[in-house]
C-alpha cells in the first residue's frame, strides 16, 4: 500500500554522476538491452533526507533514472552491501522505502508483492523488505524517477 511523504520538493534532474547497470536477475527475456537503468548514490534531495532521518536509523539513499524502453525483472531485495557497510549480520532486518520522486505519467509501472501501482504522486512511496518480490518499468516516453532509501527502522 502507498504511503505518502507530506510536502514533498519538487524534483530536477541534476548534472547527476548517473552509474549504468543491468537490472536483474537476466534470463532468457532479461538481459542488458531491456534491463538497463541508471543509479546515483549519496544524492542531495532535500526533503528524502529528511524522510530518511525521520524513518531510519542508519540510512543509505539512492536514486533511479529509468529510461524508456526498460524494465528492471521481478526479484527481491537482499541489501547486501548495505549490510556490509554497516557490519549487519544476514538476519538482521534491512527496508528500503521506494519513493516516487514525480507525479505518474503514462507508461510508468510498479509492482510489489504482485500489486500493481500507477497513479501515483510525489513523494507516494512503498516500503519493501526482504521477502517482498518487485519489479518496474517505463512503456512510456520519458525517464522515470526513483529514490531508494535503505536501512534500519527506528524504534
Amino acid at each position: 500500500m502507498l504511503s505518502k511523504i507530506s510536502n514533498p520538493g519538487t524534483f530536477e534532474e541534476k548534472n547527476y554522476n548517473w552509474i549504468l547497470h543491468e537490472g536483474s536477475p537476466q534470463d532468457d527475456y532479461y538481459k542488458g538491452h531491456n534491463t538497463l537503468h541508471y543509479q546515483m548514490f549519496d544524492a542531495e534531495v532535500p526533503y528524502i533526507t529528511k524522510f530518511a532521518e525521520q524513518t531510519f536509523k542508519k540510512f543509505a539513499i539512492s536514486l533511479i533514472k529509468q529510461m524508456p524502453g526498460m524494465c528492471i525483472p521481478l526479484h527481491k531485495d537482499t541489501y547486501y552491501f548495505f549490510k556490509q557497510k554497516h557490519g549487519l549480520l544476514p538476519e538482521h532486518n534491512v527496508y528500503r522505502a521506494n519513493i516516487f520522486l514525480e507525479d505518474w505519467k503514462p507508461g510508468h509501472y510498479f509492482e510489489a508483492g504482485d500489486e500493481p501501482y500507477v497513479n501515483w504522486k510525489a513523494g507516494d512511496f512503498l516500503m519493501l523488505n526482504k521477502d517482498l518480490g518487485h519489479r518496474s518499468a517505463n512503456m512510456g516516453t520519458v525517464p522515470k524517477y526513483t529514490a531508494q532509501v535503505t536501512g534500519i527502522l527506528l524504534d
